[in-house]
């Protein structure tokens, strides 16, 4: 699997510091894609599979509809919250990372699947995916400037968000693979406080996913953010030694970085115990 190092019997509990390429890139949205995807390729030099992956995938974008979409909203591209949501209108670094993530699922090596990303955000690993020859679709709350990225992304959207305590049901069909990529919302502030779910409540979510939205068999897969406390102290979310204990597959992106990927395989309605 490309870039990855296995996350093993390493210690998923705990504070924890957050490094990677996204903190030494300078984002640039106003970059025509070929000038960045050249910049991606000398900040992180790719192996082959990537470079070919990367390609194909980058070439499904429209240069002069990307154009006329920065024209439309310089004002936001000069001096912006590197935090914030127009980092995603880079779409050669996002392109990079998602190309990373569906090799080491092995969609560039798998026949076409159905798969559906939940919180698609900028529509960045959809492009991937189909760009692989797959049909993966996405959902996400209303938001306009995500919204007008998956458009050039060529991404379909369907607007569904994950509600608490809600059975999510956002298709009438199933899907052989679902993935949850840097979710938020497991989150919520109460009296100024962060508050995540528990294991039980996510328990509950992907057990109503595997029940009716998932084929037997299939695969979930989340690339789980970590938690932050109010203070700025980040740690492991108690997600993943609860996905470990349930026979899930643990690993990180790329050396040296926070492990964050989990990986339910062979999932059938029963695989997620009640609790």
């Amino acid at each position: 699997m490309a870039e990855t190092d296995h996350a093993g019997e390493e210690a998923i509990t705990g504070p924890v510091s957050q490094h990677g390429p996204i903190d030494q890139w300078t984002f640039d949205p106003r970059r025509r894609l070929s000038d960045a995807a050249s910049a991606v390729e000398a900040f992180s030099p790719m192996t082959p599979r990537t470079a070919a992956n990367f390609a194909r995938a980058m070439a499904t974008l429209d240069q002069q509809a990307v154009d006329m979409f920065l024209d439309r909203e310089e004002g936001r591209l000069g001096d912006f919250d590197p935090l914030g949501p127009v980092k995603y209108a880079d779409f050669a670094f996002w392109t990079r990372r998602n190309v990373l993530l569906a090799e080491w699922l092995e969609l560039d090596r798998m026949p076409p699947l159905d798969i559906l990303d939940i919180g698609m955000g900028p529509g960045n690993f959809v492009m991937v995916a189909n760009s692989m020859g797959h049909r993966c679709v996405g959902t996400d709350v209303a938001d306009a400037w995500y919204g007008a990225l998956c458009e050039l992304a060529g991404a379909k959207r369907i607007i569904a968000p994950v509600e608490d305590a809600e059975p999510y049901r956002p298709a009438a069909r199933r899907f052989d693979l679902i993935t949850i990529m840097l979710p938020v919302f497991h989150r919520r502030s109460m009296n100024k406080q962060r508050e995540y779910w528990t294991t039980e409540r996510w328990g509950r979510f992907l057990r109503g996913l595997a029940r009716d939205m998932l084929v037997e068999g299939g695969r979930i897969f989340i690339l789980m953010p970590l938690d932050k406390a109010d203070d700025g102290a980040l740690s492991y979310s108690p997600l993943l030694p609860w996905a470990r204990n349930l026979g899930a597959r643990l690993d990180r992106t790329a050396p040296g970085e926070p492990v964050r990927h989990v990986l339910f395989e062979n999932v059938g309605p029963d695989y997620f115990p009640q609790n």
